[in-house]
């Protein structure tokens, strides 16, 4: 089972998901109950979507499709970091550098999405934690991106 499969099954109980021909340019659309993704997407961009839609559910309510309205596209940005925070956790990137993944790629290929959306996570992550952070015992610096075990020698 694939990242898209573990994804959907996760949610299953929770929310409908449906592919379905959407609106040319519209990727992913959340309806409520109902998230609605571009069948004719391929597996990265459709997990990258679906990522996103869910973020939608747990933080959005209402019809945000008008991007004029500042309020509308506040919950697209909050949306959107929640969903890179869905996709790579502080956690994934540790799990990573503990499977032996050096960079962009791997790190893609390690969480089935592109490089540009494992970019733009850890942009989110500098600008919300800085240069760096500690985790779980575990030091994540994001420029360039390595991780170190943290011993306290007390």
């Amino acid at each position: 089972m694939g990242s898209y499969e573990k994804l959907l099954a996760q949610y299953d109980d929770e929310i409908i998901i449906e592919e379905t021909n959407l609106k040319k340019g519209l990727a992913g659309l959340y309806l409520g109950e109902v998230i609605l993704i571009e069948k004719r997407l391929n597996s990265v961009n459709k997990l990258e979507t679906l990522y996103e839609e869910i973020a939608h559910h747990l933080i959005t309510y209402g019809d945000i499709r008008d991007q004029s309205k500042m309020l509308n596209r506040k919950f697209e940005l909050k949306a959107r970091r929640l969903g890179s925070e869905l996709a790579i956790s502080l956690d994934d990137i540790i799990n990573a550098f503990h499977h032996g993944v050096q960079n962009l790629y791997e790190m893609s290929q390690y969480l089935d999405i592109s490089e540009e959306y494992v970019l733009n996570a850890l942009n989110h992550y500098k600008m919300k934690f800085g240069l760096m952070v500690y985790h779980h015992g575990y030091v994540i610096k994001f420029e360039p991106l390595q991780v170190f075990e943290h011993h306290n020698w007390e």
